[in-house]
């Protein structure tokens, strides 16, 4: 074991670190290789639980007897090596806080597919599962699949509680303040920004946010919104409704929302017709795999038919036709819903389709995407 850590430093256990009792004994440990820290000691089970909140190891030494002090101190410094335990320190550096974010994508990627193997495991093994997990006194497979759904829960709980501040930090950047009114939303903007418009994404947007939490503007303060092949993106109908309900929400009386999705039924008419053209061109835009997929793979893919759980929101979930559209539209309170065409906005304002790369493809004179326009009624609505 390496030297023990200095008195004053303070320490805290890491939120990433397991509890566990078997066979009389604690077992502390991560997701890391290094072997769990065991004891039997109850007093040490005890002493180490001062640090469920940051305590320097002076403090926490201060209340052991003298001769128990430096196994509790090598103990500390043990589960700080495997990383149960951490210092507390202020702001990380910017380039350890990029590269923990780029990790955390790949871990929840792998946590997905993880979660999804699990599923199908478990449906395989029926009861069997809980009787084999159960034996020589281990825990079954339902408290433990209860205990991981609650550190999820506890972790998301953790960070809505840093939605307020992380938001109002960002619109302040922007100068937009709860009197804001007459605005123009660019949800799903990408790299693609618009001058005048506040542009809305996922990190590293202007404003970087997750649509599913609500748009963090008051009612009636947004005059025109334009989204470009984002709705398809999102699970339909129990993702897809509240955020049209919070578009509904934002834009003032009269106010407008332009909506660009791909338009599925085109993808139909071409698989029908088998378009090989159609979807060779497809396939020269915006690529496909080793180039050799086939039309149905290709349409399925677009029209979100079986989506990689690894993907997570870059994959398609759901794929929309005008009828459909329109009817999800009319559902949440929009009024005067038409097809458009591209950069044929009645509003001149709205006339922006350009600036999405995605909307602007083409073939044959039609483009791949639906175009559709609706207001909200000048009454207000809902």
């Amino acid at each position: 074991m390496d030297s023990v850590l200095s008195g004053d430093v303070r320490l805290v256990f890491s939120p990433e670190a397991v509890l566990r009792f078997h066979d009389g004994r604690m077992l502390i440990h991560t997701a890391s290789s290094t072997p769990p820290f065991v004891t039997d000691r109850p007093a040490l089970i005890g002493w180490l639980a001062q640090f469920a909140q940051p305590t320097t190891m002076d403090t926490a030494l201060a209340s052991l007897p003298e001769g128990s002090r430096d196994f509790a101190a090598r103990a500390a410094t043990y589960l700080r090596q495997t990383g149960a335990l951490r210092e507390v320190t202020t702001i990380d550096r910017t380039d350890d806080v990029d590269a923990a974010h780029r990790h955390c994508r790949e871990h929840l990627s792998a946590l997905a597919q993880t979660v999804y193997a699990l599923g199908c495991d478990i449906a395989g093994f029926g009861p069997y599962a809980e009787v084999a997990l159960r034996q020589n006194g281990g825990a079954g497979l339902e408290p433990r699949l209860r205990a991981l759904q609650t550190a999820a829960a506890s972790l998301r709980a953790e960070l809505a509680a840093q939605r307020r501040p992380y938001l109002q930090g960002q619109l302040q950047r922007l100068g937009v303040s709860e009197l804001a009114h007459g605005l123009k939303l660019h949800v799903g903007c990408g790299p693609c920004l618009l001058e005048g418009w506040i542009n809305l994404d996922v990190h590293p947007a202007p404003l970087a946010t997750n649509v599913l939490w609500g748009l963090p503007f008051p009612g009636g303060s947004v005059r025109l919104v334009f989204l470009s092949h984002l709705l398809e993106h999102l699970f339909y109908p129990n993702d897809v409704m509240p955020f049209l309900g919070e578009i509904f929400r934002v834009l003032e009386p009269g106010g407008v929302v332009r909506i660009i999705v791909p338009d599925i039924a085109q993808y139909i008419e071409a698989y029908e017709n088998d378009d090989a053209q159609f979807f060779a061109e497809r396939r020269q835009h915006w690529g496909a795999g080793d180039g050799r997929t086939t039309r149905l793979e290709n349409f399925l893919a677009y029209a979100g038919a079986g989506p990689d759980p690894a993907w997570l929101f870059q994959a398609h979930k759901f794929g929309y036709d005008f009828e459909t559209l329109s009817r999800a539209m009319e559902r949440a309170g929009f009024v005067d819903i038409q097809r458009s065409a591209f950069n044929a906005s009645e509003h001149p304002e709205l006339r922006v389709d350009e600036n999405s790369e995605v909307a602007a493809a083409h073939h044959g004179g039609r483009h791949y995407s639906l175009f559709v326009e609706a207001r909200k009624p000048a009454g207000g609505g809902a």
